[in-house]
């Protein structure tokens, strides 16, 4: 590969604005188990380049061989004259960093063998419940080199694991089925999923539950929702509405609403790639900006945006180190990395009590959300009917509705332990992992049948 030394010098040629070039190497490992067969092992490696040309307008290329570089760089470079000239990027100061995470289990010091014991391990568990019919076990690993380098000096290099499992159970009882899934890993070695006999028990427990589930009750109601549920709430129907992308398209119910109130004191919720072992872990985005904590919501009120250069520029604040990009072959674009609702001091006990009569919902299979009208519909994974303060009857095919703006002014109590869920987040064609950490709440909200 190039010197970075060579890069700088073939992008300072360009005689333009701003360029910049990204580099991503990734060898990676899948494993697949289904029913207590391997269904799929691939290993590969896979190696791109991708340019960007700021002159009139952005122009975007990207390659997979070496041999092309130049003839890609001047594809962007012409491409970039073809504008109107608006694009303003906010200042930075370039970085110079290189570096590696390390981690006490490295997946590439393990075997294909060895790492399908991991599996095997999961896949025992869940066959010892008689109702389980079917089992599901994926695999995923990769080890990432990153190189950025840009016209004003920036040169990073970052070398990073990541790691991935989910167990996914099937129940069935005469005709009925439900489904259960559970997953864990984030930018860590095989360490950060020792705990695979708990995911594999939990998913057949809540699938095994969900046989003897009845219809959900509808109308508008308390609602506690748990850690996991809270997570995905606040990173689909808030995270999204802040990105910066969607505010300046007119595309977000948060449009013009920095310093105001639009949730209860109750709430504060902040962006952190900086958690090490998440899901959402980054040093630098894919500009080069270094990655930091930053508030989007204190006690209550809208505090920041999430940017790249160019929506900060636009917008007239600073780039906040929230461009990421799935791969070489994607342009960076505002978005979350771990998205953190901050603990309360409530237990469940009391979240339940304060509740009454209600409904109590868990984690999330999905949804659909308008950031735009800022109103959001979650199917939850489970629910229990709360009476007299107290769980009661299992509850399955539960929807959670309403406006977002409205859910977070009318949440009253947030409990006192967090919990970190990874998984993934896809816009624009573009799918990179994040992480939700999160306590359960209560709120008010509109609850009925399957969405």
């Amino acid at each position: 590969m190039l010197a970075v030394r060579e890069f700088h010098e073939l992008l300072s040629q360009l005689n333009v604005r701003f360029a910049d070039l990204r580099v991503h190497r990734t060898q990676s490992t899948a494993l697949v188990l289904k029913d207590g067969r391997a269904e799929a092992v691939s290993t590969g490696i896979t190696r791109g380049f991708a340019a960007r040309v700021l002159d009139r307008c952005w122009g975007f290329a990207c390659s997979s061989t070496e041999e092309r570089l130049e003839e890609m760089l001047e594809q962007a470079r012409r491409a970039a004259r073809l504008g109107e000239g608006k694009v303003r990027l906010a200042p930075v100061r370039p970085a110079s960093y290189s570096g590696e995470v390390r981690v006490k289990k490295p997946p590439a010091s393990f075997s294909s063998e060895e790492k399908l014991e991991l599996l095997e391990r999961a896949h025992s568990v869940a066959g010892e419940h008689a109702e389980i019919a079917s089992v599901t076990v994926s695999y995923h690993d990769a080890l990432v080199e990153f190189r950025y380098c840009s016209t004003e000096g920036g040169d990073v290099l970052l070398t990073y694991p990541w790691v991935s499992l989910q167990v996914q159970v099937v129940a069935k009882r005469g005709s009925t089925l439900q489904m259960a899934q559970e997953r864990a890993g984030g930018v860590a070695g095989l360490e950060a999923l020792s705990r695979v006999e708990e995911l594999a028990a939990s998913a057949c427990e809540r699938a095994i539950r969900l046989l003897d589930g009845r219809q959900a009750p509808s109308g508008r109601m308390k609602v506690v929702m748990d850690a996991k549920l809270t997570g995905v709430f606040i990173h689909e129907a808030l995270g999204h509405a802040v990105e910066a992308d969607h505010v300046l398209r007119g595309e977000s119910v948060l449009a013009n609403m920095l310093g105001r109130s639009i949730a209860s004191e109750e709430v504060s919720i902040y962006d952190d790639p900086c958690i090490p072992g998440s899901a959402g872990y980054y040093l630098y985005d894919a500009e080069g900006v270094p990655a930091k904590r930053k508030a989007l919501v204190e006690k209550g009120v809208l505090k920041s945006y999430l940017h790249t250069r160019e929506t900060a520029g636009a917008m007239g604040q600073e780039a906040s180190g929230n461009a990421r990009a799935q791969g070489y072959s994607f342009p960076p674009l505002p978005r979350m990395s771990n998205t953190c609702m901050q603990a309360g001091d409530a237990e469940l006990e009391e979240l339940l009590e304060c509740a009454g009569t209600g409904v109590y919902l868990c984690g999330s299979r999905g949804g659909e959300v308008d950031t735009a009208r800022g109103v959001f519909q979650f199917s939850a994974e489970e629910g229990f009917m709360i009476r007299n303060g107290e769980l009661a009857e299992p509850l399955r095919d539960v929807s959670l509705s309403g406006e977002t703006l409205e859910i977070l002014r009318k949440i009253e109590l947030v409990g006192r332990e967090v919990e970190m869920h990874p998984g993934y987040c896809g816009k624009d064609g573009q799918l990179v992992p994040v992480g939700d950490l999160a306590p359960a709440v209560l709120t008010t909200a509109s609850v009925g049948g399957r969405i």
